[in-house]
């Protein structure tokens, strides 16, 4: 289970993200999971018992924390943009053309769903930075879809 960072779920926190977490920040970055106390409690049981606590507080709930999956499922539900995190593959090359190196790695793509359109595409962004795992690249294409299109 891979939780959004916490400049992420500021931001889902201001674009009206409001789904159940099994987590979330406190104001100064400190990552706490919902729990409850009382055996056999309910996942609900365990976000009410939190949710009471006082908003921006230290001591208090700041903002929910999901998983990546969970904003990628409300970014396409909610928002209809599906990030797609994928792989590409790329070679370097000597002068004469000849392949040296070649490698992989993970970058992602953002589609709107009811046109179809593909909004970004890493070939597009040549230069963008390239990611080392599927997390870090659906981490930056939900940063991307939370800064430029909602």
């Amino acid at each position: 289970m891979e939780i959004v960072t916490f400049e992420i779920a500021k931001k889902l926190k201001e674009k009206g993200f409001k789904e159940l977490c099994l987590a979330y920040y406190t104001n100064d970055d400190i990552l706490y999971y919902n729990y409850s106390h009382k055996a056999g409690a309910s996942y609900t049981d365990c976000y009410l018992s939190h949710n009471l606590m006082p908003k921006d507080s230290v001591s208090g709930k700041f903002a929910d924390a999901p998983t990546i999956s969970q904003v990628l499922k409300w970014l396409r539900e909610e928002k209809k943009i599906y990030v797609e995190p994928c792989i590409l593959a790329d070679a370097d090359t000597d002068a004469d053309g000849k392949v040296i190196n070649e490698y992989t790695y993970w970058s992602f793509s953002v589609t709107h769903i009811e046109t179809g359109d593909m909004i970004y595409f890493e070939y597009e962004h040549i230069d963008d930075k390239r990611f080392d795992s599927y997390e870090l690249a659906a981490l930056a294409g939900i940063e991307y879809a939370l800064d430029n299109l909602i």
